[in-house]
């Protein structure tokens, strides 16, 4: 099998939903472990950059669950835009 062959078998459609899924649950969890590390300096430098961009989001202990959700909220759409762009352009 050549090169092109495999290539022209690997090309097609992105699953805008899929691709939203994995951004969301990738990010979602970095948020969740910059929380739970901020009592460092990288982590609070993360946080208070998060604080900024989320809103609502602040120190407080049920903050964690708000900036994981709204982390997953904001790569799902993000991610999914990505895909649905990406299809419309590659027709």
């Amino acid at each position: 099998m050549g090169m092109s062959v495999l290539a022209d078998t690997m090309t097609g459609p992105v699953d805008s939903r899929a691709l939203g899924l994995s951004a969301g649950i990738i990010w979602s969890l970095v948020v969740f472990l910059l929380e739970l590390f901020a009592g460092t300096d990288y982590g609070e430098r993360w946080r208070l950059l998060l604080e900024d961009i989320y809103p609502g989001y602040s120190r407080e202990p049920g903050d964690l669950v708000w900036g994981t959700l709204l982390g997953f909220v904001d790569a799902f759409v993000l991610g999914y835009v990505f895909g649905w762009l990406y299809n419309r352009l590659a027709r």
